[in-house]
């Protein structure tokens, strides 16, 4: 039977307990190395996000109906954060009543989570078997690891991506100093190589997102178009709410599986 694993682990670049989720499919391990997509949370989730989706039974609904292939989905605990370095030790900064998590959240994705996967589950481990997505935060998250690592991943979704026109102080502890907000800008980024035209995108968000990031992702769409790289892009009948996120999983699913 398929199942979604809780697996706790001490992170040495954040320096504290974290955890992570694993949904695998019923066909592991017995046939043959899996695909995997990594899939955050956003910022008031946590490594339950799988469950809480009810991913296990939708992947073994679409896997049996032959729409996707079989792969294992992972969700790390990412704090209220949107997966970026933001300091060297980790702590909380509050605003506005909010407790922001600061630390080396990049180092504890890239170096952390993905070599724990590959050394301790039968996955693949090349660039055309990795996947990584997320909403909200976790789409912040995702777009930013995928043009920042071009060479790790090859299917990349934002779904309501936390992408900000214009920084909002209050949000200025996400990404550590507005020269950070700036770089890490996935609207202003500009070093694109011939690894990201091997990429494949998917952009979508609600017509009535209340962060405006349906405006964001018509602006990363374009931007990618621009590049010679592929970009699925949707807006979507909906708000910026779990909702919106469950009514499309199932065309986020089929993007990352097909076959």
């Amino acid at each position: 039977m398929s199942e979604v694993r809780i697996v706790n682990l001490n992170s040495h670049a954040l320096k504290k307990p974290m955890a992570f989720s694993i949904y695998l499919p019923d066909t592991y391990p017995h046939k043959g190395l899996l695909p995997v997509l990594y899939f955050f949370h956003g910022r008031n989730g946590n490594e339950l996000f799988l469950k809480q989706l009810d991913i296990q039974n939708k992947a073994d609904k679409l896997i049996k109906e032959g729409l996707i292939k079989p792969m294992a989905i992972v969700c790390p605990r990412m704090d209220n954060t949107r997966g970026l370095n933001t300091s060297d030790s980790s702590g909380k900064i509050t605003n506005e009543g909010i407790a922001i998590d600061t630390g080396r959240y990049e180092d504890y994705f890239i170096h952390e989570i993905i070599p724990y996967i590959e050394s301790n589950f039968s996955v693949l481990s090349d660039k055309s078997t990795r996947f990584v997505g997320g909403a909200s935060a976790g789409g912040y998250a995702s777009v930013h690891y995928g043009l920042k690592y071009p060479e790790l991943f090859s299917r990349i979704g934002g779904h309501m991506p936390a992408i900000e026109k214009r920084l909002e102080l209050d949000d200025l502890p996400y990404y550590g100093t507005e020269e950070d907000f700036i770089l890490n800008d996935p609207l202003r980024f500009k070093p694109f190589t011939n690894l990201h035209k091997e990429q494949s995108w998917y952009l979508d968000a609600g017509d009535c997102d209340e962060g405006g990031f349906n405006e964001s992702v018509c602006i990363l769409s374009q931007l990618l178009s621009s590049h010679g790289i592929c970009c699925e892009s949707h807006i979507f009948k909906g708000h910026h709410n779990k909702e919106y996120i469950d009514s499309n999983l199932a065309k986020y699913l089929i993007f990352y599986g097909s076959v």
